[in-house]
C-alpha cells in the first residue's frame, strides 16, 4: 500500500480522512515509524504503526463517482434480508462486516438496518438502538469517505448521498 502524507484514506473504526503526519515513536527500546490521522468525522488525534496499516483494514478512499454509483443500489433495494433470526448473531454480522471497511459491507448494513427496521415497525415492535446505530454510523461512514474523496463539505456530501441513494434526512455537522 502507498500511502503517505496527504493520501486520503478511510480507516474502519474511525471514518475517512488524510494521513497527517508521518512521526517515529521509540517503545519498548524499538523506533516504529507512525502515520497520524487527521479524520473528518473524528476529533480524535489518532497515531498508526505504518506497518499495522494493512492489518488494520485502512485504506485509500474510492473515487466519489464510483462511490455514488455503488450508493445507487440503495434506491433500488433499500433493504435486505439479513436471514437470521437471532438478534446476537446479527450483531456479529455487522461486526465482520465493520471489519471488512469497504464500501459494499457499509452499504449491507444500512440495507440490513433498513429490513429490520421495516420488520420492527409492521410488527409493532420498537427498534433497537443497536440498530439505529449501525445504521447511522454506516451512512455517516460514507457521508465522510465522499467528501474526503471529493474535497467537499459534510453536508454537501450528505446531499450528494441522498441524492444518490435515496437515504432521506441524512444530518451531519461540518
Amino acid at each position: 500500500m502507498a500511502l503517505k502524507v496527504g493520501s486520503k484514506v478511510f480507516y474502519p473504526t474511525h471514518g475517512a480522512g488524510w494521513i497527517k503526519d508521518k512521526k517515529y515513536i521509540e517503545f519498548n527500546g524499538e523506533e516504529k515509524e507512525y502515520f497520524e490521522f487527521d479524520l473528518i468525522n473524528s476529533p480524535l488525534a489518532i497515531s498508526t504503526p505504518v506497518e499495522n496499516m494493512a492489518m488494520l483494514g485502512i485504506r485509500p478512499v474510492l473515487k466519489s463517482a464510483e462511490i455514488k454509483s455503488k450508493v445507487k443500489i440503495l434506491k433500488k433495494t433499500p433493504t435486505k434480508d439479513p436471514k437470521n433470526k437471532d438478534f446476537n448473531e446479527l450483531l456479529s454480522i455487522f461486526e465482520n462486516l465493520n471489519k471488512n471497511a469497504n464500501m459494499d459491507s457499509g452499504i449491507k448494513i444500512i440495507q440490513y438496518c433498513n429490513f429490520v427496521k421495516k420488520k420492527r415497525i409492521e410488527d409493532g415492535r420498537l427498534i433497537p438502538v443497536t440498530i439505529e446505530k449501525e445504521l447511522d454510523k454506516a451512512i455517516l461512514d460514507i457521508v465522510g469517505e465522499l467528501a474526503v474523496s471529493a474535497g467537499i463539505k459534510l453536508t454537501t456530501a450528505a446531499t450528494q448521498l441522498m441524492e444518490a441513494s435515496g437515504i432521506k434526512d441524512i444530518t451531519v455537522v461540518d
